[in-house]
């Protein structure tokens, strides 16, 4: 709920084809369907947002559409680093993200959010010794971006690798609070106590990746057909103030793919057409969006309890 008692705007992460036909056919889908926010996803070859006029086009579609812009995510490669020794590498990294803020920035949005490193396995020294690396490039990115009125945020990554064990201890350690982006599957994989992460930090939760899995793997199901506990997150979110967006990342195409392998889950809905794929998760974003706003009153929440 936003601090003037409004409800969250809902959205969904919509990655859209090379051409700006696809990119333009993909939003005007999410428009269809209801939602009021989309984001941009981290392949540079569907939106590449280092090309200004392609950024123009884009920021003249969303406001003609009147859809807001909640976040660009960043690249994921293993050579994007913010916590590597190698001077290169990092600073290289660091000029990669402000492209990233600089195009949010112009499409009037309001977060870029990242991966702090993608090395799975590091040892304990290795991850103490990266640690003041990754604080310095993280007070330069978010100056950067708080001087253009931008979030930056972290996402959490799966719960097991260490590159989520160097993003905990730069928390625990940063000399002030980092925002995050919550991403509701890596949160849930393998994990016994997925709350621990989240409660310890939800008052520093600026924006979501909300979709659901089992807990084995980061599969991007709907939400409410797995098994992580969207209502106990509302809660959690409405206690603290979350001002931000309702945004989902489940995926029409890993779905499509499952039921062809008929290797579906139970709860998920057929994939049938874009159309009604994006209705439903629709319907599955204004069930936590309820849930939040019903806790946020001190309401019981009712249909959006799950």
């Amino acid at each position: 709920m936003h601090a003037d008692g409004a409800p969250a705007p809902s959205g969904i992460r919509l990655v859209g084809s090379p051409a700006l036909a696809g990119f333009v056919h993909s939003r005007l889908k999410g428009v269809e369907a209801g939602f009021d926010a989309v984001a941009i996803g981290h392949k540079v070859s569907h939106f590449p947002y280092h090309d200004k006029k392609r950024v123009t086009q884009v920021a003249e579609l969303t406001a003609k559409l009147g859809l807001f812009v909640d976040y660009i995510h960043t690249p994921i490669d293993i050579f994007l680093d913010l916590s590597t020794p190698n001077d290169y590498a990092r600073e290289g990294t660091i000029l990669i993200y402000k492209f990233a803020i600089d195009a949010i920035h112009q499409l009037r949005g309001r977060a870029v959010t990242s991966h702090l490193c993608n090395v799975q396995t590091m040892s304990p020294e290795e991850i103490e010794a990266r640690l003041p690396y990754a604080h310095e490039s993280i007070r330069e990115l978010m100056d950067y971006a708080g001087e253009r009125g931008i979030r930056f945020c972290l996402e959490n990554l799966p719960h097991p690798y260490s590159y989520q064990r160097l993003l905990e201890r730069v928390l625990e350690t940063a000399p002030e609070p980092i925002c995050l982006c919550l991403d509701s599957c890596h949160v849930n994989i393998h994990n016994p106590d997925p709350f621990a992460f989240i409660e310890k930090y939800a008052a520093q939760i600026g924006t979501t990746h909300l979709s659901d899995n089992f807990g084995g793997r980061d599969v991007h199901l709907m939400p409410f057909t797995g098994t992580f506990d969207f209502a106990r997150l509302a809660r959690l979110l409405a206690r603290v103030g979350y001002a931000g967006n309702v945004m989902l990342e489940n995926s029409l195409e890993a779905a499509v793919k499952r039921f062809a392998r008929k290797q579906n889950v139970p709860r998920e809905p057929e994939p049938t057409v874009l159309d009604e794929y994006l209705r439903q998760s629709r319907q599955a974003a204004e069930r936590i969006r309820d849930a939040l706003v019903a806790a946020s009153s001190g309401e019981r929440p009712t249909a959006a309890a799950g």
